[in-house]
């Protein structure tokens, strides 16, 4: 699947997390565009970021926009996981379930909102204004960044 990340070997629990977050998605795109209801559960949600973010949010990263960029972002899903988002040099790494450590921001998010604002199906404003994402920790407005370095999934 050379559009995920060229070259990348993917795990099984990984291939299935991206399978389900195109479903989901993809679904909810043709529902809007038919005027259809459709609802992404957090169950749902939660296995596509526990399954497939950790493997799949480093590739998406724009290498020329992350240099020179330090930050360390705790991101706990309501109900689970619990990722760590660290940009450093120029790279990414994202942990699930990591060690404690001390972090710039922490952003708490409901599953599915996390995961609509990941695939830019949900501007970030309006996912805090609804209440469905809420960012804290020493540099809050840090919450922003990492959609400004990543590519659209």
């Amino acid at each position: 699947m050379p559009w995920y990340a060229q070259g990348a070997t993917i795990t099984p629990a990984t291939s299935t997390g991206l399978m389900l977050s195109e479903s989901l998605v993809h679904g909810l795109d043709i529902a809007r565009g038919a005027g259809l209801p459709w609802a992404i559960g957090p169950e749902e949600a939660r296995l596509v970021l526990g399954q497939s973010m950790p493997t799949m949010m480093a590739p998406a990263l724009d290498t020329a926009k992350a240099r020179g960029v330090g930050i360390a972002l705790d991101l706990p899903i309501k109900g689970g996981p619990r990722l760590a988002v660290v940009v450093d040099g120029g790279t990414m790494t994202v942990t699930r379930d990591a060690p404690p450590r001390t972090y710039d921001c922490t952003i708490t998010a409901a599953p599915a909102t996390f995961l609509l604002v990941s695939f830019r199906r949900t501007p970030i404003w309006k996912a805090i204004a609804r209440g469905g994402m809420r960012a804290g920790g020493r540099r809050p407005w840090l919450a922003t960044r990492p959609g400004q370095l990543v590519a659209t999934p």
